[in-house]
């Protein structure tokens, strides 16, 4: 009877001891269970407060984190009932208070430089984090559990890469004779006349995609494909916050003929290597027939017309040329070959004219003319009246645009020599982390 009740008592004590057993792993589990949940909440957060910050990546323009990408990451935040957080940028030490924390760093800084986007301003991070209160983890002194998340976005590639922004004029664009116009990426018309796209003798227009806030009209032998999408939403201007450059910038100690003048420079015809520096070009610059020109890498800032006579010659890697008045024009038959920055403020931009300026800029080439870059126009009509491009990508943003003659232009979409991208972006947000 003894061993009876020994054994009883035993068994007791089995049965207990499995039930505290129980109980401690199901409030553990309960705890991880809501920190789970909290966790996943947190990074949806996270995510949408990303996106939302790199939507407005373009509209900051040079300035880092501005108010419009604080604002919206907020509001992304406090729509997925992340409200009142403490908020912070660019990596700022986190003074974690009962509310969470919001950080927003434009160029990523979270991860250091092991990011390969770390301090690429054309990416935004979002950090979130918080306590997370514990059910059962008080009984053992824990009263909540810090987590966070983190994510990062960016504006996805262009699709266009062709912009005509007048928002009223017939013949907005306007492509004739024999011209050939070949886009490897879409092209957009804002202007709302029925003759937005007007289409005449053997011309002939491709890309990928064409539409036009307006109507088209194709007469002759014109050839479009694919049809022009009619009265589409108006694109914003893509670089409608690209600074204008106040004063030159690339090194004027390289040897060269030329680092700026206060007066016109004339090139005579037949002159041979003629090399420039970056500088200010008071009254314009004025290249002779089959005269040669080198221009230095840098910005270059000309107040006044920049012309190539017949046969004439331009050529440089890593320049911008700024016209604050005055246009660029090349006579028939003359040879460029331009390209762009790859990095830098004006990455990507060739030739840019100020937004005062409505000059008509009229370009001519040969069967191996080289345009790599952005043509920037957003007050002045760009004529392309001859020659052709041979340039991996080529974006023009212009006000209006004509092609003519026996113009052969071909637009390409390759911007893998610009380690951050084109200096246009999509219009839609992606999680790159």
């Amino acid at each position: 009877m003894k061993r009876l009740t020994e054994e009883r008592g035993q068994v007791l004590i089995l049965v207990a001891f499995s039930v505290a057993t129980l109980l401690l792993l199901l409030s553990v589990a309960i705890d991880a269970g809501q920190l789970y949940y909290a966790q996943r909440r947190l990074q949806t957060v996270a995510d949408a407060a990303a996106l939302a910050a790199a939507l407005e990546t373009s509209q900051c323009g040079l300035t880092s984190n501005c108010t419009d990408m604080q604002q919206a990451a907020k509001s992304a935040a406090a729509e997925n009932g992340f409200s009142n957080p403490s908020f912070y940028a660019q990596c700022a030490a986190v003074v974690q208070g009962t509310g969470g924390s919001l950080t927003i760093n434009n160029g990523p800084c979270a991860l250091g430089a092991a990011d390969p986007n770390y301090l690429n301003a054309k990416f935004a991070e979002a950090v979130v984090s918080q306590r997370q209160p514990t059910f059962f983890g008080s009984l053992i002194h824990i009263n909540s559990v810090g987590i966070s998340a983190r994510s990062e976005a960016a504006l996805g590639p262009p699709k266009n890469c062709l912009f005509v922004l007048n928002p009223s004029a017939p013949q907005a664009m306007k492509v004739g004779g024999n011209a050939t116009l070949v886009a490897h990426c879409g092209v957009a018309v804002n202007s709302s006349s029925p003759s937005s796209i007007q289409m005449d003798g053997g011309a002939s227009v491709t890309a990928p995609a064409i539409s036009t806030h307006g109507g088209y009209v194709a007469g002759g032998n014109a050839y479009v494909s694919p049809t022009p999408t009619t009265y589409a939403p108006v694109v914003p201007d893509p670089l409608a916050n690209l600074p204008i450059p106040t004063s030159p910038s690339g090194s004027q100690n390289q040897p060269a003929t030329y680092s700026g003048s206060a007066t016109p420079v004339r090139i005579s015809g037949g002159s041979t290597n003629v090399v420039f520096n970056p500088g200010t070009y008071s009254g314009g610059i004025h290249i002779g027939s089959h005269a040669s020109v080198i221009f230095n890498p840098g910005t270059y800032i000309i107040n006044g017309p920049m012309h190539v006579d017949a046969a004439g010659a331009i050529s440089g890697n890593g320049v911008t040329l700024y016209f604050s008045s005055g246009a660029l024009s090349l006579d028939a038959n003359s040879h460029v070959n331009l390209v762009a920055p790859t990095i830098g403020t004006y990455a990507g931009i060739l030739v840019y004219q100020s937004p005062t300026d409505t000059t008509t800029v009229r370009l001519n080439g040969d069967s191996t003319t080289v345009w790599q870059g952005t043509i920037y126009l957003p007050s002045a009509e760009l004529r392309l009246d001859g020659g052709s491009n041979l340039a991996v990508y080529t974006i023009l943003d212009v006000n209006t645009l004509v092609l003519d003659g026996s113009n052969n232009f071909s637009v390409g979409n390759d911007y893998s020599s610009l380690p951050g991208g084109p200096p246009i972006h999509g219009l839609t947000a992606y999680l790159m982390q």
